[in-house]
């Protein structure tokens, strides 16, 4: 049995949402799942690995289905989560000065970000509006100088917020 196999099955009953994983990501997909977890958009993986933006969108949909997830959101926090995936080799996000600190409501809102949340899930959670969210979390990605919810996440974790 691999690392990866024995972590899922010894993490399996820890993130019951993603409930238990029946079927085996192949390398290229823990290729995909390792560069997203670093925050990079499937253009970037393509370049990355050296496929289509097309190619990755197809692996992206069966990393999707062999980890049960909705979303990308979902997938990274699988990767952060549940996989030992190796990261060596991989150029991280590039170093950006210690951005202002986040407010406590930013705290919440980016760790449920991390859950895998959706807008509407977070606002109904926090009990805000789905566009003081959207608000909110355009808010974080200035701050953090990121693109997406991923990247803020890689972010975030390179700041030890999270």
């Amino acid at each position: 049995m691999t690392t990866t196999e024995q972590h899922i099955i010894s993490n399996e009953g820890r993130f019951s949402r993603f409930g238990p994983f029946p079927e085996r990501l192949t390398k290229i997909e823990l290729d995909v799942l390792t560069l997203l977890k670093v925050g990079m958009t499937n253009r970037e993986i393509a370049s990355k690995l050296g496929m289509t933006v097309g190619t990755v969108k197809w692996y992206m949909n069966q990393i999707f289905g062999k980890l049960r997830v909705r979303n990308r959101i979902e997938a990274f926090a699988c990767a952060c989560n549940l996989l030992a995936l190796d990261e060596s080799g991989i150029e991280w996000l590039p170093p950006v000065p210690t951005p202002t600190p986040l407010r406590k409501i930013e705290y919440d809102i980016l760790s449920l970000v991390e859950q895998g949340l959706t807008n509407r899930e977070i606002a109904g959670s926090l009990a805000l509006t789905v566009g003081t969210t959207r608000w909110r979390i355009n808010q974080i990605f200035g701050k953090l100088r990121a693109r997406n919810r991923i990247e803020a996440l890689a972010r975030a974790r390179q700041f030890e917020w999270l």
